[in-house]
């Protein structure tokens, strides 16, 4: 009876033990490669990480982000960018400084050795690929003067980068308490890192040959990024960098970028089992996978259907006028010159928006030049061009969507005056309009001047004739008023016996002589 009750007591516990929510939790080994969207911080085995869009810097997934860590050599991402912002041609032949040889014991080498001569581009791919702690401390002293100074210039840097929990006490990354950062401010910087081209080439180099020195002969370095080896176990074909880390007390850290369809994703994993090398990249992989997830795929076509009628419609003004569309003709796009091309946008109504108006800015349609009906369905009737985020231009063919006939030709004024056929370009322009309005304008003013002109010329004569008509007047009333008094006179003075009175002769002759004389 107490064995059955032993029994039962230890199923009892053993059952609330599975229910127990660390019971429940999902592990790395949960993650489902056939559903890549979903994704949980139990499924890595690091115990922080971030994954960043590298365009906007919107975060993707977030695992202890801000918690503070040791980065290990990830350190060496700030140590390439400050010497690449530096001014220190790559081509420059520089001198290996003393302070190479300054570092602990169990640094990683590149290896250089205090005075050995190479160029300066040699030493950013030794100390990028081979982790060298040596050509770190070389990089320190060559672009800042001293170790001090060039720490002094990261921790600068990191704030500028808008690092908000980040002290760096060397330039290679080996362990210092004091030399701490977190999963996000290592994305930010890389983030900043990568848009220096070359920054990007040699973060992506999947092995690089340093020329020999007074030291050694000719040296081949291979990438120790696992995910850019072909053939390797978690090969990523889309990895693009960057940088990998390791202490005992950082554990294995990997910062990487991946690029696929035009979307650029940085991740940061740290402190993933020190003992276990795959750890890392079997996280970050899982990252990548989850990211492009977080994207739909829109082919060429896809993205030029979007647009609307912004790119894919136009009128044929002289269509038929009993066209049922008045000559609105869409157009298709065919024979694209690479039909694999798509581009992957973040899903959500705004994030497609800006995706389409970036591809409106990028495409260019040329139409076929004096295009009119009639046009048959099908009938190629120009191209389209688009420039990639990329830097890959893509060409296709529009066609119409439906046919459309022609309005009758009707005789024009260059068929009547076929002398002016030549300037029909002229006519054609805007210019003729304005210099039609502008001859308008001139002759509407030369015929307002005249007007005026003469309006002025007969208001001057009516003056000169109101006055001369007037001085008439005056003349003629004088001249009656005289012949009024030699009348009175005449009649006061008595007439010879005999003989009559004298009767005034040619006296309107006279008059209409001294008239006519007078207004002439």
């Amino acid at each position: 009876m107490r064995r059955r009750a032993f029994a039962f007591v230890i199923l009892l516990i053993s059952v609330f033990a599975l229910l127990s929510p660390a019971a429940l939790a999902v592990a790395p080994g949960d993650w489902d490669k056939s559903r890549p969207g979903v994704l949980e911080a139990g499924h890595l085995y690091s115990k922080a990480a971030v994954l960043i869009d590298f365009e906007t810097g919107d975060v993707l997934f977030d695992k202890n982000a801000e918690a503070r860590m040791y980065p290990a050599s990830t350190t060496k991402m700030m140590t390439l960018l400050l010497a690449l912002e530096s001014d220190i041609p790559l081509g420059r032949v520089i001198t290996i400084p003393d302070a190479a040889k300054n570092i602990p014991d169990h640094s990683s080498l590149v290896p250089v050795f205090p005075g050995e001569q190479m160029t300066f581009q040699d030493l950013l791919y030794g100390v990028t690929i081979n982790s060298g702690n040596d050509g770190s401390n070389a990089i320190a002293v060559l672009v800042g003067g001293s170790i001090e100074a060039f720490v002094q210039r990261m921790n600068e840097r990191a704030a500028e980068i808008g690092c908000t929990d980040t002290h760096f006490s060397n330039a290679h990354g080996y362990h210092d308490a004091t030399h701490y950062t977190t999963a996000m401010d290592l994305a930010k910087i890389a983030r900043v890192a990568m848009r220096n081209e070359t920054f990007r080439a040699i973060v992506a180099a999947k092995s690089y040959t340093l020329a020999p020195t007074v030291n050694r002969k000719e040296l081949t370095l291979p990438t120790r990024v696992n995910l850019m080896m072909s053939g390797d176990r978690y090969f990523y074909e889309w990895c693009i960098g960057i940088k990998t880390g390791y202490t005992d007390k950082a554990g294995q850290c990997f910062v990487g970028a991946a690029e696929r369809d035009g979307v650029t994703l940085i991740s940061v994993v740290l402190n993933s089992a020190p003992s276990v090398t795959t750890q890392k990249w079997s996280d970050t992989g899982k990252l990548f996978e989850y990211g492009f997830e977080q994207y739909d795929r829109y082919l060429l076509m896809e993205l030029y259907d979007l647009a609307g009628r912004d790119l894919n419609a136009i009128t044929i003004e002289n269509a038929a006028k009993d066209d049922a569309m008045k000559g609105s003709l869409s157009l298709r796009m065919t024979q694209v010159s690479d039909s694999d091309y798509a581009r992957r946008v973040r899903k959500g109504d705004r994030a497609l928006g800006e995706a389409v108006a970036d591809f409106k800015a990028r495409t260019t349609v040329a139409l076929n030049e004096g295009l009119r009906a009639p046009i048959e369905e099908g009938e190629i009737v120009g191209t389209l061009t688009y420039a990639s985020r990329e830097g890959d231009t893509l060409t296709a063919m529009l066609t119409a969507d439906r046919a459309i006939e022609a309005r009758p030709e009707y005789a024009t004024v260059y068929d009547v005056l076929p002398f002016l056929k030549p300037m029909e370009p002229f006519f054609s322009s805007g210019w003729a309009t304005y210099t039609l309005i502008a001859v308008a304008a001139l002759v509407a003013v030369l015929i307002v001047f005249s007007a005026r002109r003469r309006a002025r010329k007969n208001r001057r004569r009516q003056r000169i004739y109101e006055l001369k008509r007037r001085e008439y007047n005056r003349v003629e009333a004088e001249r009656r008023r005289e012949e009024m008094r030699r009348r009175a006179a005449r009649r006061r003075r008595p007439a010879p016996r005999g003989r009559p009175a004298p009767r005034p002769q040619g006296h309107s002759a006279r008059r209409r002589s001294r008239e006519t004389d007078y207004f002439n």
